[in-house]
């Protein structure tokens, strides 16, 4: 297991879980369209002993995003649903006992509606979304320096040339356990997913374009997804909407209504999952979701 699947330490969380800080407005152009996913969790036992009080927190669809509204959640033992102030959607797996060398499968099922075109929103604190953090490198003086290149006269435009230049000056890794960071593909011209995305974000922030990575999984229809077919992507804020850009597949503002987000990226703890990417184990019982 690595950072971007989950963390097995415990962590503290201070702080109430808040709704998320802005609304959103349809376009009477919108369409939709219903999808479902359904999640298979395997929690195992690897010890020849009983494990004590296990706890899984995981990800599932965020509720409201530009374009996914989640509908329906059912999850096949008993649970705890919270919210946080990004409106990450999350669940809390208890299990009080977990016999030795026993597995169990948790199903979650998720019925979402999918929008083509991005709802507006009010962005409350644009500034969050433009500030250097760990692997998006927006004050380093090369990254400042490839964005100045790549400005152009309006946000969208410049949202297209960063798109385009990620995308051709970028070579597929193949999927790299670790982070890197922006600044990696930003001189090194590799990375998988996860750095096409940091780097997008990075030089759009440059640009004074909010910008932020997602993380989840795409599809086209509905779906039962693998673990490794998680997936990192870039959102800007442009025009009164976040709007994708996914340079590794290719996609520029559509097709929208198949990226189903799970995680906005943010380099500090503020809900129980902490920096994982997808979920955080409290115990020693092993997760495969």
């Amino acid at each position: 297991m690595n950072r971007r699947h989950c963390f097995k330490l415990g962590v503290t969380f201070v702080g109430g879980l808040l709704l998320a800080p802005f609304g959103m407005s349809a376009l009477p152009t919108s369409t939709t369209v219903r999808r479902q996913l359904r999640l298979s969790v395997v929690l195992t036992n690897p010890l020849n002993e009983p494990l004590q009080d296990q706890v899984l927190w995981l990800y599932v669809p965020a509720a409201e995003t530009a374009t996914q509204t989640l509908q329906g959640l059912s999850v096949s033992m008993a649970h705890e649903v919270l919210t946080d102030e990004l409106g990450h959607r999350f669940v809390k797996l208890s299990l009080p006992q977990l016999a030795p060398l026993a597995s169990k499968t948790v199903s979650i099922a998720a019925d979402l509606d999918m929008r083509v075109e991005p709802l507006a929103a009010l962005l409350a604190q644009p500034s969050s979304w433009l500030q250097d953090e760990r692997y998006i490198e927006v004050r380093d003086a090369r990254m400042q320096a490839k964005a100045a290149e790549l400005k152009r006269d309006t946000a969208l435009a410049t949202g297209r040339a960063i798109y385009d230049w990620v995308r051709q000056s970028m070579h597929y890794a193949g999927y790299i356990a670790d982070d890197l960071g922006a600044l990696y593909a930003l001189t090194q011209h590799r990375g998988d997913c996860t750095e096409y995305a940091y780097l997008a974000a990075a030089l759009a922030r440059a640009c004074s374009i909010p910008a932020r990575m997602v993380g989840g999984y795409v599809s086209d229809r509905n779906f039962v997804p693998r673990p490794e077919e998680y997936h990192n992507w870039a959102e800007l804020y442009i025009d009164g909407a976040w709007r994708l850009l996914d340079a590794q597949k290719e996609n520029w503002l559509a097709p929208a209504d198949q990226y189903i987000a799970f995680r906005f990226y943010r380099d500090k703890v503020i809900n129980p999952v902490g920096l994982a990417h997808r979920f955080l184990v409290q115990g020693a019982m092993q997760v495969r979701a």
